[in-house]
């Protein structure tokens, strides 16, 4: 093993190096030093954050000014998270990363939203490289996508191996990743993870790397149900010398993590939707250099690059005429005399947003505000369009876990204001409750109108609370100590709106997807195209005496 680290912290307002420097091998092989500087210009979790890309492209343009070195990669969750990805399927931010000229990519889990078959398509248009090491045909044992790719700069190799979470096989429909007789036949290694990955880590060096750079969207928080993430990645191997990563949405300018053996590692990660642009950077005395850079409104943009992506930008409307089902019967958010029923009264639409969100996020409970459903959706064919009116916000959808007791104040907060209109009465799914509003609110709101408590011993509108249990399709009494899994969007559950309990809840999966994708996704893949007259009416899940 031979290389220096020095490892750049980032300042909002400086792009000077700044870090710590180890040397582990005084016996380094100068024959493994580039005789120019080698930068890998990377990012993470864009999803869809398409005017980031001319800003980057300068960024990167400035770099090949210096060196003849360059690289783009990405650490995936590219073509999903809004409007430009959804009504074409990830097909324009495809166009767009070949027009930026990416080199080596790897898969986000977001990168199965769409299906296999239409990922396959993608990855044939894609002019980069896309490589993960651990996503597998079960039935041939072979990686789908290549492992990894190796690129020279002079005399010197570097190995850019994918990595995918394995959590991808829950997280995305389960459909997915199964044959016509329900049969899984696509796997993601989650037991033998860190094996497979050594095997080719040690493959690479073997055909000649001198330095293996992780493409990882593992993210660097602890994984659910065992999921390896990039620490344990880390801890768990030898051979690697850096780790972009992915998945998280974490900021991570300047860390090092011991590997197997000892040996630091560096482990770098920009955030979401171009907070950041990430430059690695391989000097020519073999010190390793990270540096993330914000993209703020002092950076220039490629003119040719941002054009393209204003040209694609306008495209995007004409695209979401795309149909995604039909309606059999208007769903009714705002009544013909102009009151917003979705603010105040259970409502068709709002049960079918909310039905949306539970049953694609598979979590107990799902909500969504009143304020938050903006037309009706008109009988007919349904368009990504009309979906996008419905839901216009772009609200990333994500679940988090609470207690039945977090979830019965959700619900006092909701309807505090009734009968009057109010844009936080939520539309609710996976459960159903009374209310009486002949009864004073018990809830109290800070100074900043956001909730502080219920008062003790006060009396509830809320009242027989009941959860709906999925396995045999029966309403039970909520269970105040028993934690359940809510469903919602970042407005309420990250940014928490008016219910800043949520704030004590735990969030467990972030970027989900953005609220209008969602519903097309319900009504194609498990509506199958057609909208059941049944949501033209409310079903009796928030009573109001």
């Amino acid at each position: 093993m031979r290389r220096w680290f020095v490892l750049v912290g980032v300042l909002e307002m400086a792009l000077s190096l700044v870090g710590c420097e180890n040397q582990y091998d005084d016996m380094q092989n100068l024959a493994d030093l580039p005789d120019n500087p080698i930068v890998i210009v990377y990012e993470n979790d864009v999803h869809c954050a398409v005017d980031g890309y001319a800003k980057m492209v300068s960024l990167r343009e400035k770099q090949q000014r210096l060196t003849p070195y360059v690289t783009t990669v990405s650490c995936g969750d590219f073509i999903q998270g809004d409007v430009v990805g959804a009504v074409t399927e990830g097909e324009s931010i495809i166009d767009i990363m070949n027009k930026v000229e990416y080199d080596v990519v790897t898969l986000g889990n977001h990168e199965f939203d769409y299906g296999l078959p239409r990922l396959y398509e993608l990855a044939e248009r894609l002019q980069a490289s896309l490589v993960c090491a651990n996503f597998r045909n079960l039935t041939s044992g072979e990686s789908v996508f290549p492992p990894y790719e190796i690129i020279r700069y002079g005399d010197v190799d570097i190995a850019y191996l994918g990595l995918v979470t394995p959590e991808t096989l829950t997280s995305t429909t389960p459909l997915t990743f199964q044959d016509k007789a329900g049969n899984t036949i696509y796997g993601f290694c989650k037991e033998q993870f860190y094996t497979i990955v050594q095997q080719h880590v040690d493959a690479a060096r073997k055909e000649g790397a001198d330095y293996v750079v992780v493409l990882s969207h593992l993210g660097d928080l602890p994984g659910s149900g065992g999921n390896p993430n990039s620490l344990a990645l880390i801890a768990n191997t030898t051979g690697i010398d850096a780790v972009l990563d992915g998945h998280s949405h974490s900021v991570i300018p300047d860390t090092l993590v011991d590997n197997g053996v000892g040996e630091p590692v560096l482990l770098s990660s920009t955030g979401t939707k171009f907070q950041y642009v990430g430059m690695l950077t391989i000097t020519t005395d073999g010190t390793l250099e990270s540096r993330l850079i914000p993209l703020d409104d002092t950076l220039p943009a490629d003119v040719e690059v941002e054009t393209y992506v204003e040209q694609v930008k306008k495209n995007t409307l004409t695209a979401g005429e795309r149909v995604v089902g039909y309606n059999e019967k208007e769903l009714v958010a705002i009544a013909e005399d102009g009151s917003r029923l979705v603010r105040k009264q259970e409502t068709g639409l709002g049960n079918f947003c909310a039905d949306a969100y539970r049953r694609v996020l598979d979590v107990d409970v799902a909500v969504v505000n009143g304020g938050g459903i903006r037309a009706n959706l008109p009988q007919g064919d349904v368009t990504y369009n009309s979906l996008l009116a419905v839901s216009p916000f772009n609200n990333t959808l994500c679940t988090a876990t609470l207690t039945g007791r977090q979830l019965v104040d959700a619900l006092e907060v909701s309807v505090c204001s009734l009968p009057e209109e109010d844009g936080s009465f939520m539309q609710v799914s996976g459960i159903r409750f009374e209310v009486d509003t002949s009864v004073p609110t018990p809830v109290v709101m800070n100074t900043s109108g956001l909730f502080d408590y219920v008062v003790a011993g006060a009396s509830r509108r809320v009242r027989n609370v009941q959860v709906l249990d999925s396995d045999v399709q029966v309403y039970v009494p909520i269970d105040l100590e028993r934690t359940y899994t809510l469903g919602s969007y970042d407005y309420l559950l990250k940014e928490q709106g008016s219910y800043n309990m949520f704030g004590q809840s735990v969030l467990k999966i972030d970027m989900q997807g953005q609220d209008a994708e969602i519903l097309a996704v319900y009504i194609e893949r498990m509506l199958g195209g057609r909208i059941s007259a049944i949501y033209s009416q409310p079903e009796g899940r928030i009573i109001i005496k």
